[in-house]
């Protein structure tokens, strides 16, 4: 369970409506890569891009971000949303 988890007891971290949103899966298909061939030019392991596809992120890499949005030409907004 992790320590961000709404339902764990004794997390002092205010709890706040909405989701982060992880667009990366649409900019590595709209660069026509894979989640393999991004791994190979970055060098940031298959199975951190595949959380970030996901979703299952719990602390974001800030370096792995930029990587991403040099590699794939975009933005942090086409990365990951706010929504609440």
């Amino acid at each position: 369970m992790s320590k961000f988890d709404k339902t764990s007891l004794g997390n002092r971290l205010k709890f706040v409506e909405g989701n982060i949103i992880f667009k990366l899966q649409e900019q590595i298909n709209k660069n026509g890569l894979t989640k393999y061939k991004l791994s190979k030019m970055t060098n940031i392991r298959y199975d951190a891009i595949c959380n970030y596809c996901k979703g299952n992120v719990t602390l974001i890499n800030i370096e792995y971000l930029k990587i991403f949005c040099n590699v794939l030409h975009c933005t942090i907004n086409d990365i990951i949303e706010y929504k609440h």
